[in-house]
């Protein structure tokens, strides 16, 4: 579980994501089942898979690491721009939902990173219920 800073909890999310990418990215799959409290129905042979598929069928290289710049900026009709992140409060103030939509060379692939994070007392316990799914 992660240590929660009230008012922090955007931030300390973030620095977890980019861990997670960061391992998506570099391949270490196993490290991913490590950091999160809870995989649901995920375990490191399931993800490696799908990852790994979804590259070779697209063919992608690569995913990008957390720091590569999404270059991807259309502004939409309703004069919205494009969020490489999402954060989704729970209505019952119980956790956060949170979205990233994982890149190739910039761009955005198709791959959502959702990892949810249930506030428990001083704790963040991260799940991985959608973990990572294709739009």
């Amino acid at each position: 579980m992660l240590k929660r800073v009230l008012g922090k909890e955007k931030d300390i999310i973030r620095a977890f994501a980019k861990e997670i990418v960061d391992s998506i990215a570099d391949g270490r799959y196993e490290g991913i089942a490590q950091k999160v409290d809870d995989m649901q129905d995920w375990d490191v042979e399931l993800l490696k898979e799908v990852i790994e598929s979804f590259k070779e069928d697209n063919e992608l290289e690569q995913i990008d690491w957390f720091d590569v710049e999404c270059t991807f900026r259309p502004v939409y009709k309703d004069g919205s721009v494009y969020q490489q992140e999402s954060f989704y409060y729970f209505n019952d103030g119980s956790g956060i939902a949170y979205e990233y939509a994982l890149t190739t060379d910039g761009e955005p692939n198709d791959l959502t990173l959702s990892v949810e994070f249930h506030f428990e007392g001083d704790y963040l316990r991260v799940i991985f219920k959608s973990g990572i799914t294709v739009l």
